[in-house]
């Protein structure tokens, strides 16, 4: 029996061995290798805007699982490391176990800094919000609390303080475009944001208020995946090729450098 979306009393949901013995089963037993770890393939595309050997910085809003539907885990494998912050307590003591390089926050993320109200459908739901007409009229969801803080005031409790972010994945059902308006932009300027968004055509998107936020900072659409827009900022896209020598200068250069 799943028990993604089923609401445990929380006695058990909070006991310490069902928590261990869950997340064993989640993070190990649970099919987890794809030749992609992002939901509908992001980070396929997410990985071609940066160079092989680029190691970048990350923040992930619902970041979810340290591997499923993840997309930062492919960059983490080639070394980049960041900040993981989702609203559920299991799902960050699951990115402490695998991912323990990086920062793991358990935090609602919104214009406000307090206690806030969230809905959840299950234990380990794959969809949490801070929205209420996200989840209106939609069965098995429940009402919890958690602290809730600004991302640009996250960000600067860590160690990455004032560090540009190099991507900036958010994923908050319904509440993503409160999380881009709670970032100082001018500190943090994502190169590449991946975020979702639930319009099924472009003319819907170019209409929505998160699209026409991120249109008058300065980014540009470059990718549509699945639910998730990727959005690129102009220095991304104005960053110069890299150099490369052609056959015949190699060898002048090479010439050149011959001992006599």
């Amino acid at each position: 029996m799943s028990l993604n979306y089923t609401n445990l009393p929380s006695w058990l949901a909070n006991n310490a061995v069902f928590r261990k013995l869950f997340l064993l089963r989640k993070l190990y037993v649970s099919k987890t290798k794809f030749s992609h770890y992002s939901q509908f393939a992001e980070d396929i595309s997410i990985c071609r805007f940066f160079p092989k050997r680029h190691i970048g910085f990350f923040v992930d809003v619902g970041c979810f699982h340290p591997k499923k539907y993840n997309n930062t885990y492919s960059l983490y494998r080639r070394g980049w490391r960041g900040i993981n912050i989702d609203i559920d307590s299991i799902k960050i003591d699951g990115f402490n176990v695998v991912r323990p390089a990086d920062i793991n926050i358990q935090s609602a993320v919104s214009n406000s800094s307090g206690t806030i109200t969230y809905w959840a459908n299950g234990f380990y739901s794959l969809t949490t919000s801070l929205d209420t007409a996200f989840t209106e009229g939609k069965e098995g969801y429940i009402q919890k609390t958690v602290n809730c803080e600004k991302l640009s005031a996250l960000i600067d409790s860590t160690k990455y303080k004032n560090r540009k972010i190099d991507l900036l994945s958010v994923d908050a059902e319904g509440h993503d475009l409160v999380v881009l308006q709670s970032l100082d932009f001018g500190r943090y300027d994502p190169s590449l944001i991946a975020v979702e968004i639930h319009e099924t055509t472009l003319p819907k998107i170019m209409n929505n208020d998160l699209y026409v936020f991120l249109l008058n900072k300065g980014y540009a659409l470059v990718g549509w995946c699945g639910l998730t827009l990727l959005m690129a900022s102009s220095s991304l896209l104005n960053k110069p090729e890299p150099t490369v020598k052609k056959s015949t200068d190699l060898e002048a250069e090479a010439q050149a450098n011959r001992p006599i």
